[in-house]
């Protein structure tokens, strides 16, 4: 087994949202043929599973239109870096059609992923459909892709389910959505994450989170979670965490599990303007998200302690956007959960690609990493299955670690850091995202709509506002009718507000 994870003190775990694998880096190795310097495992030779012009297409309503690359501007708004634009489908039902052409595929169907644009000119119109079939080209993202080229990529990452934000961001923290495949009014979990494992076998951990207004998403939807406060800090104390000098006691570090959170929401403060999202979620600008990838990369980059941190780079959901590669089936069922609250979905099959990461001085530049053919893919579940392989989660009977098989079946990212201390990898390159920002007006962005997700987190902040209770689905189809706007969300989420204010 490689010994690069022998060196690790600290893992992070940064999760953005909703973007697909060919979203973001369909053409990463374009211009090389789709042939990386390095493949794992080595069986592979020299591929990468990327886009091609004028192969991957799909016809709907407003045509046929195949995959290309880059994104422009749209007669709604005049900037490519905010495609697409309005936000993609991410229902269940919706992500169903995406991947099949159907909302009703019979069983054991094969994905042949015809169906992005149909059910975006549903949701858009015929007019600016197409740009579902558009994707950004490495010079326009060149923060996320020069980070997968300089260390490793994986081209066979797979969501959890094919699901929205809660049930993904479920599986990374334990395995399971408990039974979730929608949402669902932001209905908190109450199961065991692997932070209440770590917390019982004694091994430090944090939530990082780049919100003022809101709390962690994470602390919003566990239950188990909302009584550990003090593991969940701003982004600012992991920016010092990360700079305290190698010999640093360990409480002046970084603990040992780090899961990071960008901005999901708009918020206004001192010194009073406007705080974009900068999760990539569509369509926020893409530019504030490369910014903000920046951070946290620089913050473990010039860390004095960087050869021991693991940094994965991931993405919740492909939130819509198009992907040409057909998600698998052979997902095994979780626990708790291992059948959905609603239809009667068995969580057999994965959901979308989505761009993963790994950066590490054990990691040789210039990698695309996936399975062995007939393998279990890689999804969110790997993480849980690295980190309790690495802490040896197993042997403590006192605290004993999560039950669900999605982890015990996942492939862990051993296999991806391949060098030892003699001859790991230390160019760490400076990167600075390239693209402008040209962001909206702040009337303009206040006006903008309130996405799924924001709402879910604002209905979580109700519920930790009224004593951790349950807000209830009438409670929270109030909230969004008083609730349209980004500037509607803004006044509510101020320190003055409290859930009994609204009408």
């Amino acid at each position: 087994m490689p010994v690069g994870m022998d060196n690790i003190e600290h893992v992070i775990v940064l999760m953005m949202e909703n973007r697909s694998l060919d979203n973001l880096l369909g053409w990463l190795y374009a211009e090389q043929g789709n042939r990386p310097p390095h493949n794992i495992p080595v069986q592979f030779g020299h591929t990468y599973e990327g886009l091609v012009p004028n192969k991957y297409c799909n016809s709907g309503p407003p045509g046929t239109f195949c995959a290309t690359e880059p994104t422009t501007s749209w007669p709604n708004y005049n900037n490519p870096m905010l495609v697409p634009d309005p936000d993609p489908g991410e229902l269940f039902d919706q992500m169903t059609r995406q991947i099949f052409g159907t909302t009703t595929p019979p069983p054991n169907t094969a994905a042949n992923m015809s169906g992005f644009l149909l059910d975006y000119s549903l949701q858009s119109g015929n007019a600016i459909a197409p740009q579902i079939m558009q994707s950004y080209s490495p010079q326009q993202v060149n923060m996320i892709s020069t980070l997968a080229k300089s260390f490793a990529v994986s081209d066979h990452w797979y969501a959890s389910a094919p699901c929205q934000t809660w049930p993904n961001r479920g599986f990374v923290h334990t395995g399971s959505s408990d039974g979730h495949i929608n949402n669902d009014d932001s209905e908190p979990y109450d199961i065991e994450t692997i932070f209440n494992v770590m917390y019982c076998q004694g091994i430090s951990w944090g939530v990082f989170h780049d919100n003022f207004y809101t709390p962690a998403l994470t602390h919003i939807q566990f239950v188990k979670l909302w009584d550990y406060l003090e593991h969940f800090h701003h982004f600012t104390t992991f920016r010092n965490l990360c700079s305290a000098p190698a010999d640093a006691p360990p409480d002046k570090k970084i603990p040992a599990y780090s899961f990071i959170e960008p901005r999901f929401t708009t918020e206004w403060l001192p010194p009073w303007r406007i705080f974009h999202p900068e999760d990539y979620h569509p369509p926020h600008n893409v530019c504030l998200s490369e910014q903000y990838l920046a951070e946290v990369y620089n913050a473990v980059r010039q860390s004095p302690y960087r050869d021991k941190i693991l940094l994965v780079i991931t993405f919740d959901e492909h939130g819509g956007c198009y992907d040409h590669f057909p998600t698998p089936y052979g997902a095994a069922a979780p626990i708790p959960g291992g059948v959905s609250r609603y239809g009667n979905f068995r969580f057999d099959r994965f959901g979308v690609r989505v761009p993963t990461i790994v950066v590490s001085s054990y990691v040789q530049s210039g990698t695309v990493f996936r399975v062995a053919t007939g393998k279990t893919p890689y999804d969110h579940t790997s993480i849980l299955a690295t980190l309790r392989d690495w802490k040896k989660m197993t042997t403590d009977p006192r605290c004993p670690f999560l039950p669900s098989p999605r982890i015990a079946n996942a492939p862990t990212l051993y296999p991806v850091l391949t060098l030892s201390n003699t001859d790991k990898n230390t160019n760490w390159p400076a990167i600075t995202p390239t693209c402008s920002v040209g962001t909206l007006a702040d009337d303009e962005a206040l006006a903008r709509p309130v996405s799924e997700l924001q709402m879910s987190i604002l209905i979580g902040v109700a519920t930790l506002r009224n004593n951790h209770q349950y807000i209830g689905k009438e409670r929270a189809e109030l909230m969004r009718q008083k609730i349209k706007t980004q500037k509607d969300a803004i006044d509510f989420m101020g320190p003055e507000r409290l859930l009994a204010e609204l009408p």
